[in-house]
């Protein structure tokens, strides 16, 4: 069920803060007034209206500055002089006063703004008289302006000396827009939603509102479960682009052409634009903001900016006005050969009734896909034919290997196999038969599912290759039947890179990549493995025609690296992907949380963890691509089963429903976590039909099932796990086996040396094992054991320490009594022994065996550190 966002909320936006602190400091503040230099496609005006409506003055002014009369002295001050048709304008002190009385007639006494317009048409005399008028306590004044380079040096040294105070609009982070959507429209946001969402309005808090508080919202946003789902694709309401394509009324006839025509082509190259239009409405668009420009292979590009005005203006501009701007740029555009070039020119030709080669209309559906759009790529589709059995251009064939690849992409993994197998009885050719099994076999590495339909389109495949294949193409059938192997859990007698060179071809190098990622994760080098997966995702960032193996990529990536503990490596990627560099991490929204997630909760933020798995849940069950959504359920099933959160048994519930469990290992895993909360598995048969045994799991997954065994309460799988970790390098590995050996040893310095190290390796959520075991039921609260676990307690995060239930009798041994909180008040005030023992009436052993326990229960050393610690 679609609902909107909550009209009324009593908590005031970002944006709105800043707007009502300008406005008050307008009509209260002995400053001389404010400057805005916002832009108009950042919402200049919007802005300046919001600031009055905040100061809420008895009148308002307007001056405004003029290229015209930008030499004549006075001119911008005319409407305020009306009354004084007989000034002298050689004497400033006379035109001073003239203006404070016009302006005292229409105020009789009370606050005014004197909003002013183009200051840098303003000429020296007005500017003089106006910075002398904002003198008056009950005037203030607001000049909007442009970029700040055109400001008059007047004003700038009324800037300097603080008179005028310049209003800072905030520039919004993803953290920004997260927090505005849970505290203004009361939803979770998805952690890449949030990315997104600043990339596509510039971190604009107008913009953000423009889009957020609109009436129609509720069909752009979902909310579900407290979750805000995106589309796919931006796709504004009409009133929310209208709102937008407004902010750009006040250009000139030449501005408007160059920005609706850059938005129009995507991008057009920059001396393109200035040979049609000139250097002057080109650099006032880059100055304002509107324009940006990007070099890419020694051409400098031209686009909107940010993109949702883009958005605004391909949605908004007339067909009679798109019509000719057409005619007067698309000879220009045939050479684009980036993917959204190409895509806008199609799309553009199509709205103005040019027709459109099919085979120019498939290209773009590819590039579509490429891009992660699959709804424009179904679209431009539906103008394709369909039937394969009268395709003599094989066009109806491919088309359908785009429309199978754009079900996919939207979740439906079913449908678009079912193409697929239809398709391939269908007989197309070698180069769709390819195609199809590129798309299969991406399916079947990515959710486990389409193994049968991948072995079918392989012998079709094979019995269709026309003779004399390269050798080029040999090579990538064999890394392709390496790869699958390995998904498998079989490694490879002969592997292919490991008795062939790197391939210089980017398609066949980034197979070769994948292949030696895999290799070394059966082998358990994560480092080596997230090294060659990284390597391959560069290809994918550098060349278009890869981008379709960006998802997958990706996601094993990341996964490997929140699996190994590599948490710098894994704040890199993410940042390196989300800078603008990978259009396609939309389909990554959900399994982005589920990471955060298993991040979250081995550094010991179990509460956070949950809110994540519960965010990634609700958006897969919506798309789930790659079948992430069985992991994490029983991720969430787990966390909740750890702290004690009610909502365990829904979740198992959930895992029961499910039809789906993605691919093998990950299913292992879901498996386990259920078995730890006594739900061993959904269904028994599902598990029979599991192909994959845990003795051919890669051996980091052996070593977290053998873990979670052990939580389970199977001893035996203690030495399990630390026989098989004793090889592996990473992180999570080595804070593994430290731990198991120390529980394997009992020793109390062993286990509070496995504790240090967990800690230094960010895996916190094993600290909690190692100071239960620090604890025995014979310890009494002053023993060794506990002053070094409560020492290594106040390190853990405090959201750790509040909700682990293997904390909870180290929190009762640690927890001071009454006298011993008094003591340590004293002591941390400065008092002697003395002291303390006369005013509470006791011998100084008494004081001294007080002072002991704490030191003990805070894991401190001596009483001077009694008032540094945290109590």
């Amino acid at each position: 069920m679609r609902r909107s966002a909550p009209a009324d909320n009593p908590r005031l936006s970002t944006l709105d803060g800043v707007l009502q602190a300008a406005g008050r400091e307008l009509v209260t503040s002995q400053s001389g007034g404010l400057l805005l230099t916002t832009s108009s496609v950042f919402g200049g005006d919007f802005l300046l209206s919001r600031i009055v409506a905040s100061a809420d003055p008895f009148h308002t002014v307007g001056v405004q500055g003029t290229l015209s009369f930008s030499g004549v002295p006075y001119a911008p001050l005319a409407p305020l002089l009306q009354d004084s048709p007989d000034i002298d304008f050689e004497s400033e002190l006379e035109v001073l006063s003239a203006v404070r009385e016009r302006i005292e007639r229409l105020t009789n006494g009370k606050s005014c703004v004197v909003v002013v317009r183009n200051p840098e048409h303003l000429d020296t005399a007005s500017i003089a008289v106006l910075t002398r008028l904002a003198e008056s306590a009950h005037i203030g004044l607001l000049i909007r302006s442009g970029p700040r380079s055109l400001i008059p040096l007047e004003l700038e040294i009324a800037l300097a000396d603080g008179f005028i105070e310049e209003v800072q609009i905030p520039v919004l982070t993803a953290a920004d827009i997260t927090e505005y959507f849970a505290d203004i429209l009361g939803g979770t946001l998805p952690t890449l939603s949030s990315t997104l969402i600043r990339d596509v309005i510039g971190g604009s808090p107008v913009l953000l509102e423009m889009v957020t508080r609109d009436g129609q919202i509720k069909d752009l946003l979902q909310l579900r479960d407290g979750v805000w789902i995106l589309p796919r694709e931006l796709t504004l309401t009409d009133r929310m682009a209208e709102q937008i394509f407004r902010l750009i009324a006040a250009y000139g006839p030449q501005e408007t052409d160059v920005l609706l025509t850059v938005a129009l082509a995507h991008q057009i190259p920059l001396e393109v634009v200035v040979n049609l239009w000139g250097v002057e409405p080109v650099n006032s668009l880059l100055l304002e903001g509107a324009l940006s420009q990007q070099e890419d292979a020694g051409q400098i590009w031209l686009r909107a900016a940010p993109p949702i005005l883009g958005a605004a203006i391909r949605q908004r501009v007339e067909p009679f006005r798109s019509r000719r701007l057409w005619e007067s740029v698309h000879h220009y555009l045939g050479d684009l050969t980036n993917t959204p070039g190409i895509i806008h020119r199609v799309m553009w030709k199509l709205s103005v009734g040019v027709t459109v080669d099919d085979g120019d209309v498939l290209t773009s559906a590819v590039m579509a896909n490429r891009l992660d759009l699959p709804d424009t790529a179904a679209l431009l589709l539906r103008l394709l034919p369909s039937d394969t059995s009268a395709d003599p251009t094989g066009v109806a064939a491919a088309a359908e290997v785009q429309r199978a690849r754009a079900e996919f992409y939207d979740g439906r993994t079913d449908l678009a196999l079912s193409r697929l197998r239809n398709l391939v009885l269908s007989d197309p050719g070698p180069e769709v038969m390819t195609s199809v099994v590129n798309l299969t076999f991406q399916i079947n590495l990515a959710t486990g599912m389409g193994t049968s339909a991948l072995a079918q389109a392989i012998r079709r495949r094979t019995a269709v290759s026309p003779a004399g294949t390269s050798a080029e193409n040999t090579v990538v059938w064999w890394l392709a039947r390496d790869l699958q192997q390995l998904a498998a859990g079989i490694i490879p007698e002969v592997p292919v890179v490991e008795s062939n060179g790197l391939p210089a071809d980017p398609r066949v190098a980034l197979f070769w990549h994948l292949v030696a990622g895999e290799l070394h994760c059966r082998r358990g080098d994560l480092s080596a493995s997230t090294r060659e997966l990284g390597l391959a995702l560069d290809l994918v960032l550098d060349h278009e025609p890869l981008r379709n193996y960006g998802g997958h990529v990706l996601t094993r990536l990341m996964f490997l690296m929140a699996g190994g503990g590599f948490w710098e490596e894994l704040t890199a990627l993410q940042a390196k992907v989300t800078d603008g560099r990978a259009p396609w991490i939309k389909r990554l929204i959900g399994f982005w949380d589920v990471v955060d997630g298993l991040t979250a909760l081995r550094r010991g933020r179990p509460e956070s963890a949950l809110a994540h798995f519960r965010t990634a849940i609700v958006v897969l069950r919506e798309r789930d691509i790659k079948q992430f959504r069985p992991l994490a359920v029983s991720l969430a099933a787990y966390t909740s089963w750890l702290i004690g959160d009610p909502s365990l048994q829904g979740y198992v519930g959930e895992y029961r429903r499910l039809t789906h469990w993605g691919p093998s290992e990950r299913r292992m895993l879901a498996e386990a976590y259920l078995g730890v909360v006594g739900d061993p598995s959904a269904d028994p048969s599902a598990r029979q039909a599991n192909a994959m045994t845990p003795e051919a799991a890669s051996p980091q997954v052996r070593a977290e099932l053998s873990v979670l065994l052990v939580q389970g309460g199977s001893g035996s799988a203690v030495d399990v796990g630390i026989g098989i970790t004793a090889e592996l390098s990473d992180p999570r590995a080595r804070s593994l086996h430290t731990v198991l050996t120390a529980l394997a040893d009992g020793n109390a310095s062993r286990l509070v040396e496995a504790a240090e190290f967990c800690l230094e390796q960010g895996q916190e959520l094993l600290v909690p094992v190692c100071l239960g075991g620090l604890l025995t039921p014979s310890a009494g609260s002053n023993s060794p054991g506990v002053r070094s676990a409560s020492k290594l307690l106040s390190q853990l995060d405090p959201e750790l320490q509040r909700v682990h239930p293997q904390l909870a009798a180290l929190r009762q041994a640690t927890r001071l009594t009454p006298r011993e909180a008094t003591i340590a008040a004293d002591v941390a005030a400065g008092k002697t022994t003395k002291q303390i023992a006369r005013e509470h009436g006791v011998s100084i052993r008494t004081v001294d065996g007080h002072v002991e326990s704490i030191l003990t229960k805070r894991g401190l050393s001596s009483r001077k550190d009694i008032g540094k610690a945290p109590r």
